[in-house]
């Protein structure tokens, strides 16, 4: 039977609804149909009451559970956190006894030193806010691996918890080490997909930088700044100290709120590493005391610093100077921004007649000094049309194509004139060379065309248009030419110096006064006496008479 699934169905219904239709609905005790919320029995009150109260208590015991994992996640991660910042004190003073017991653990101290002797040879004035600079780059090298200075990756947002400022200082103490070559990024910080965060069991990848290594440096340079160096680390270790028992505190004070007993064993550890940090922290503020006398000793303690040779003097007041000399400061001639160099965000303040920058600023951390008033920079001469030159040039001449178009225009302008064309410069180049080549890539080609330029302007051949380095040529040549008859000059006249000399001694020479009686004599005879008398008054000198016995004149004697 093709239907009988159907017919099926339709009597079991038809069976249900009778069955239904014979059952009493009616209440027991009131007898209604329907139930009223008056009867006891079918208004189900008490059993309204008991899922009301049953399901209180099941909020409540789930809000207590909720509230006990939470403490326990909450103690979990503060154990974690004193965990880590107990490892992070325990390395500071590793490295710190190490250095003082001549170990290799202490070369975060040496790789500290060569970043402050950097920083401080880089510095143009030591006016300005404290930088965190040494702070960050202690975190730095004491996170890389001590053997090798390599692979120190501790994060962003943990190296400002360790240092003590903001995620943007620790960004910016980065660039800072990496332009002064002392740290290179080896791998970019990211967040991570959901593969690897399924993975890895982190959401983010740290940044991982290798320092310079030590024996890259110059260990002279960075001597002066083991002591300051080891100063950062102290800072370091008392930051790290004051976060590990403010870490501590929170435990207790999570222990205390469940209930549970404080361990002892941990009260003892924390004491017994507080000690050996005091004793460490003594060590080495001994040894910076020990290494600071020996410095200034050898005159080698105070670091350079950025003022003029006239003006250099190490120290002022320890050494008896009564004031200090005044900082030479470099002019800025660049263009870069406040806000690169970290200044105030304050505006600059203009002086009264608007004409002057106004350098004064009442605040107690002023800005970084700047230039005192940026003049616009004027564009050179060769800048209309040199531009058009070198873009034809590196069409004909492809070797150019790799260099910059600026130092190729510049190189043009310094050296042609406004009426060179690609097609003549080309021409020319290649009759002065007489038939040789020229290079199809050389090593740097702004300085191949600069030779290039100099080898066809600088000849004794005037090129068919004026160009600067023809006419720069031949006034160096006509100078070497009236330099050369200049100096021909100079020596003639020298001799003839030395002749009107040697004659000027000869004529003073011996026998001047005996030719003066001669010539007063002649006069004499002559009968000419008062040039006589006025001739032997000017002689000063008459010669000795000879006496009888005396013998020759010493110029007479034969010898």
């Amino acid at each position: 039977m093709s239907c009988w699934r159907g017919r099926t169905d339709r009597e079991y219904r038809r069976m249900v609804a009778e069955l239904v239709d014979d059952v009493d609905t009616s209440c027991a005790a009131c007898g209604a149909p329907d139930p009223s919320p008056a009867c006891w029995l079918c208004g189900y009150s008490w059993l309204a009451d008991a899922r009301d109260r049953f399901a209180e208590d099941q909020a409540l015991t789930a809000a207590a559970v909720d509230e006990r994992l939470g403490q326990l996640a909450e103690r979990a991660e503060a154990d974690a956190r004193v965990a880590e910042l107990t490892a992070w004190v325990q390395r500071l003073r590793t490295t710190m006894e190490s250095y003082a017991a001549g170990g290799t653990r202490g070369r975060a101290v040496e790789l500290l030193a060569e970043l402050l002797a950097r920083e401080a040879a880089a510095r143009a004035s030591r006016r300005g806010r404290p930088s965190r600079l040494a702070r960050v780059a202690g975190v730095l090298a004491v996170d890389a691996d001590y053997r090798t200075g390599r692979r120190a990756l501790p994060g962003r947002d943990r190296s400002a918890q360790l240092s003590g400022c903001t995620t943007r200082t620790v960004t910016d103490c980065w660039a800072r080490a990496e332009a002064l070559g002392w740290a290179v990024r080896t791998r970019h910080g990211r967040r991570l997909t959901l593969a690897e965060r399924t993975e890895l069991g982190r959401y983010n990848d740290r940044a991982e930088f290798d320092l310079r290594p030590v024996h890259h440096g110059d260990a002279a340079t960075r001597a002066p700044y083991v002591p300051v160096a080891l100063l950062v680390l102290d800072d370091l270790l008392q930051h790290a100290l004051a976060l590990l028992a403010e870490a501590e505190d929170d435990v207790d004070a999570l222990t205390a709120r469940t209930g549970a007993v404080v361990d002892h064993a941990g009260m003892v550890r924390r004491a017994q590493l507080r000690q050996a940090v005091a004793t460490t922290r003594d060590t080495v503020l001994a040894d910076v005391e020990a290494i600071a006398s020996r410095q200034i000793q050898t005159a080698n303690f105070f670091p350079p610093r950025s003022a003029s040779q006239g003006e250099y003097l190490s120290s002022c007041l320890s050494r008896g100077f009564a004031h200090s000399p005044r900082l030479s400061y470099a002019d800025r001639t660049d263009r870069t921004s406040r806000r690169e160099k970290r200044a105030s965000r304050s505006p600059a303040e203009r002086s009264r007649a608007g004409t002057e920058c106004d350098t004064s600023h009442p605040l107690q951390r002023p800005r970084t000094r700047q230039a005192a008033c940026r003049q616009t920079r004027r564009a050179p001469a060769w800048s209309g049309w040199a531009y058009d030159l070198a873009r034809a040039l590196i069409v004909r001449w492809t070797w150019l194509a790799d260099a910059s178009l600026p130092r190729v225009a510049a190189t043009l302008g310094a050296a042609l004139s406004r009426d060179w064309t690609a097609e003549m410069l080309d021409a020319w180049v290649r009759r002065t060379r007489g038939g040789r080549g020229l290079l199809d890539a050389p090593d740097h080609p702004c300085g191949y065309l600069k030779w290039l330029l100099d080898e066809a302007l600088a000849g004794d051949v005037a090129p068919p248009i004026p160009a600067r380095r023809h006419a720069e040529h031949r006034r160096l040549v006509a100078t070497a030419v009236a330099g050369e008859a200049a100096g021909r000059l100079a020596t003639a006249r020298a001799g003839w110096d030395d002749r009107d000399r040697g004659a000027q001694q000869e004529r003073a020479g011996r026998g001047s006064a005996r030719r003066a009686a001669l010539a007063v004599a002649a006069a004499a005879a002559r009968g000419e006496h008062a040039p006589a008398r006025a001739m032997s008054a000017d002689v000063e000198d008459w010669p000795e008479v000879a006496q009888p016995g005396g013998g020759l004149p010493p110029d007479q004697v034969d010898t």
